[in-house]
């Protein structure tokens, strides 16, 4: 019986994990018909707690700070057994949850947004992670050379210890079961949704394409910017390309040889590799708008009016970004990764895709797909269709699996 879940953001993500994060407290909310209490739990001092989660406290949502505190096994044991709980520990240091209040005990069910922690879990309510991406399998270089096969240790040792796992791909569902080790019967595919209503309503009858492509990304080396560089300068230059670019998101701005970077960056290999592409092509840094972290409004009215969306990231678990920007009439051009195909296919959105890896191949894309915007753009679903994978209707089905994997 689930009266009670509290969700973790174990770091202090923004963009699309925390729009995730508050997508799956409305979901138990509204699925469990209001019956199951909801709290999202993030890390102190990392958010505006009162305009950044105004849309979950109207459905009832609590929101509280915490940080994480050192375990033994000695005392995750102590706290198991004063509750009548018996489980297996694999590992002397732990990660416990301290709020100053109750250390979110009286939950029924922990949910952890993403395995990023640097210690274990400690096991002392049951708990469920949500499976996001294992990029490091496919990507190596995100972390550095010296820590492969150690630093994403923690992250794994909190999947395969917990008691069960969501993820919302098939790739990522088989990533869990063959690359971190987890029993397949401890993984569930979860219904991929998106929301919508986090935007206003546009008037289309009055919108025109303004001549950019909207790029949304971080600057993680996974989102593969050195060679996206490297492609619009050879779209703009050899292949006569026109589009401007305009990239949004959180610390973007640290890839701009324009803005300065903080000092604790300047070893860091991915960003300065991509400063430096810009920094060699003036006419490509032109070219390039960095508008780093958007309003909702502003993303809406960027999305709107831009020609078409650009995803060139290796590989991740997909964006929901396509969704959204399908729903204001904005086609897009991504890498063809499995989970971006997934994606294409669940909410029916025609996608032109190309490979990552090649920096022509990518150029060329930017070109044929700026020759056939209109083409793409009188393909995409409409507003009704994608309204069938709105949370709102997967929120029942959201809180039947939770309840399984409870039970």
């Amino acid at each position: 019986m689930l009266d009670h879940i509290t969700i973790f953001l174990p770091i202090a993500y923004r963009g699309g994990s925390l729009r995730v994060t508050k997508t799956i407290a409305k979901m138990i909310r509204v699925g469990s018909n209001y019956n199951c209490g909801v709290r999202i739990a993030v890390l102190e001092g990392a958010y505006d707690l009162l305009s950044e989660f105004n849309d979950v406290y109207k459905l009832g949502v609590d929101v509280r700070e915490f940080s994480w505190s050192d375990a033994t096994a000695e005392e995750v044991n102590f706290s198991n057994f004063i509750q009548g709980r018996q489980r297996k520990l694999n590992h002397e240091k732990y990660y416990l949850p301290n709020d100053g209040v109750d250390n979110f005990m009286k939950s029924d069910l922990w949910f952890i947004v993403s395995d990023r922690l640097t210690k274990p879990i400690a096991p002392v309510r049951p708990y469920v992670v949500f499976a996001t991406d294992y990029i490091q399998r496919y990507v190596p270089g995100i972390f550095p050379k010296e820590g492969w096969g150690t630093i994403d240790m923690s992250f794994l040792y909190t999947v395969r210890d917990a008691d069960a796992i969501v993820t919302t791909t098939p790739q990522t569902k088989k990533d869990t079961v063959s690359f971190v080790g987890v029993p397949a019967s401890k993984v569930h595919l979860a219904p991929m949704d998106f929301d919508p209503t986090a935007f206003p309503e546009v008037d289309y009858t009055n919108l025109k394409p303004q001549d950019h492509i909207i790029w949304p990304t971080n600057p993680t080396p996974h989102k593969n910017h050195v060679r996206a560089f490297e492609a619009l300068e050879r779209y703009y230059g050899r292949l006569g390309g026109s589009l401007k670019i305009k990239i949004v998101g959180p610390n973007t701005g640290w890839l701009d040889p324009k803005q300065e970077l903080p000092d604790w960056l300047s070893g860091n290999k991915h960003i300065t590799d991509a400063r430096k592409v810009l920094e060699t092509h003036k006419d490509l840094s032109d070219m390039v708008e960095f508008l780093g972290e958007v309003s909702d409004d502003q993303y809406a009215s960027l999305v709107s009016s831009a020609e078409f969306m650009w995803h060139p990231t290796l590989i991740d678990n997909g964006t929901f970004a396509v969704a959204e920007a399908a729903w204001f009439k904005c086609p897009s051009l991504s890498s063809g990764y499995p989970q971006m195909r997934y994606i294409g296919e669940r909410f029916s959105i025609p996608m032109k895709f190309f490979n990552a890896s090649s920096v022509k191949e990518m150029s060329e894309a930017l070109r044929d797909m700026e020759k056939d915007v209109d083409i793409w753009r009188s393909g995409l679903p409409s507003q009704q269709s994608l309204s069938r994978h709105t949370w709102e209707h997967y929120s029942k089905e959201y809180w039947n699996m939770l309840q399984g994997i409870a039970a």
